[in-house]
């Protein structure tokens, strides 16, 4: 499923606008389950000036394959978690993760990227609720295609 051709960006995921808390995120249960699951894993929730003084959850994960993870997440305003510097095929692979294992149901993921934000488009995109990794990572590439022509 690699594609030596994906860029590299930031991806945000959240909940829907209308449940903002819909996935009951804990940030130190987050940080456990990350540990838990990834081959390796390191997290801190943390409270400074960044996220207006809330409290966030800073991680890095790890995976067999050498898949690394850098983000972060925060239940100030909605429940979000974001991936920095990845592809759209690592990103799928740890949606699935949240998807599937974490989250208390499969619908509930938005999604958006800096691509996105930068260009001002506010659109919330929605993460499949089934299929497996190829499809997310489409559905992720087709998001970005679509801010590219924008």
């Amino acid at each position: 499923m690699a594609h030596d051709d994906d860029d590299r960006t930031t991806f945000l995921f959240y909940a829907p606008e209308r449940q903002p808390h819909a996935w009951s995120l804990d940030l130190a249960g987050l940080g456990e389950a990350l540990r838990q699951s990834f081959t390796e894993a390191r997290y801190k929730v943390r409270q400074d000036h960044t996220h207006q003084g809330e409290p966030y959850l800073s991680f890095w994960a790890a995976t067999d394959d050498g898949t690394e993870y850098d983000g972060t997440a925060t239940v100030h305003g909605r429940d979000c978690l974001v991936l920095a510097d990845t592809t759209a095929c690592e990103a799928a692979s740890f949606l699935l993760w949240l998807r599937d294992d974490h989250l208390p149901s499969p619908d509930l993921i938005r999604f958006s990227s800096e691509a996105a934000v930068d260009q001002g488009i506010e659109t919330d995109w929605r993460l499949p609720g089934t299929g497996d990794a190829a499809r997310v990572a489409d559905e992720l590439r087709h998001h970005l295609a679509v801010v590219d022509e924008a």
